[in-house]
């Protein structure tokens, strides 16, 4: 080894520092930066838009948002529950409402069943 300050020798890393360098690193960067959360968004068709303008409630939205995420996710019919519209802050009187108002709309087709949460099945013509 000589004193030659650009000698490659001289420059290289052992094993243990460089191991010891990635650790901190890592560690480093994970107390830096918490892990973020990936949220949910929602595509709304230009059609919906046109047709929400004349929606008389706001559940109507939150239940047209949630159908429309729903719709993307399954592509089946889905069922309007009770709790599910608790989670967005739609309580059962608005839920019907909401669900009437999106069929008189023309948005939505439900299967009414006595008894048990509404079947929505979501219409998007292309």
């Amino acid at each position: 080894m000589t004193d030659d300050p650009f000698d490659l020798d001289n420059l290289r890393l052992t094993r243990e520092a460089a191991a010891a360098m990635g650790q901190t690193s890592a560690a480093k960067r994970a107390r830096a930066q918490p892990k973020r959360q990936r949220q949910p968004f929602v595509m709304v068709p230009w059609a919906w838009v046109e047709r929400l303008k004349g929606a008389r409630h706001v559940a109507t939205y939150r239940l047209a948002l949630f159908l429309l995420y729903q719709h993307w996710k399954t592509n089946k019919p889905i069922p309007a529950s009770n709790v599910a519209m608790k989670a967005l802050g739609v309580s059962r009187r608005s839920k019907y409402r909401a669900i009437r108002d999106l069929e008189r709309l023309g948005l939505i087709r439900v299967e009414w069943r006595r008894r048990r949460s509404p079947v929505v099945t979501v219409l998007i013509k292309t």
